[in-house]
């Protein structure tokens, strides 16, 4: 945790966030100022660290992956402490698909006798450079994405209720087919990663990761195999001396065309959201005001 984080006393509202590339982490800052007396807090930390059981407003904000929420946020949800009476809402940053997001969140809160009130999808810059370039196109998708932002930190503020988004037909249809080959290989997804000699140990990749999955091993970055594929370190390097390729047993195991086609070219341009710095990612707890 950074040195300029803070501990406050008497906090109200916290919003737990994972984020990769700063698309959550953005949303949940700017919900945050809306609110005020807030806190902030990565889903990197230990949730019984960061007990949510005294706040009047509880907020999660998260990217989708393979259509829901990763296992990581899960994992975290069901280890944390809630207040059952708190008002709750979700915010999902997908760049198409939410899926099943708000549904399993919703359940993992029912089991502990809480209920997601509201729930809402901001769609943004999709970033998984190692399968596509970033798109939509930035520059148009950023400023509609934070006009959205702003509406729905409003609504939050309101404490607004809604009848969140849920999967639709044809995602329930192609999931079982399609999703699983991807979950299968997720704890080695980083086999693919390799680390050229442009590295200058600067370790920002490592202090970046939200699940922790890399540490600098004499000065260099070492990948545990405990990857969501967020693109953090990839997208982050200064060097851009993180390079991807699939390996071929990984190719076999996912068996379609286009993965076995598209690689992260050298050159292919890399996205993270443009109000949100590696910095900031590295802080893992925030009071705003």
């Amino acid at each position: 945790m950074g040195g300029e984080d803070i501990m406050q006393s008497g906090m109200k509202n916290r919003i737990f966030y994972f984020s990769g590339t700063g698309n959550s982490m953005r949303a949940a800052i700017v919900i945050a100022q809306v609110l005020g007396n807030t806190e902030i807090i990565s889903m990197r930390c230990n949730p019984s660290d960061v007990p949510a059981i005294n706040s009047d407003i509880v907020g999660f904000v998260f990217p989708v992956y393979h259509w829901t929420i990763c296992e990581a946020i899960q994992e975290f949800v069901s280890d944390l402490e809630i207040n059952p009476n708190a008002y709750i809402f979700a915010v999902s940053t997908p760049s198409f698909i939410n899926g099943f997001s708000f549904e399993v969140l919703d359940k993992l809160l029912k089991e502990k006798g809480a209920r997601l009130q509201y729930g809402k999808r901001i769609f943004s810059v999709a970033n998984l450079c190692i399968v596509y370039p970033p798109f939509p196109f930035p520059k148009l998708r950023v400023p509609a994405t934070e006009r959205k932002i702003a509406k729905i930190s409003g609504m939050i503020q309101k404490k607004a209720t809604n009848t969140y988004a849920k999967a639709g037909w044809l995602t329930r249809l192609i999931y079982p087919k399609m999703m699983p080959k991807y979950r299968a290989i997720q704890a080695e997804v980083d086999k693919g990663f390799s680390v050229s000699d442009d590295c200058i140990s600067c370790g920002i990749c490592s202090k970046i990761c939200p699940k922790k999955n890399i540490t600098m091993e004499n000065l260099h970055p070492l990948f545990l195999h405990n990857c969501s594929c967020c693109m953090a370190c990839v997208s982050f390097c200064p060097e851009k001396a993180i390079k991807y390729h699939l390996p071929p047993e990984q190719l076999e195991k996912i068996n379609t065309p286009f993965m076995r086609m598209m690689k992260l070219p050298d050159k292919r341009k890399l996205y993270h959201n443009p109000y949100i710095s590696a910095n900031d990612l590295m802080i893992d707890q925030k009071y705003i005001d």
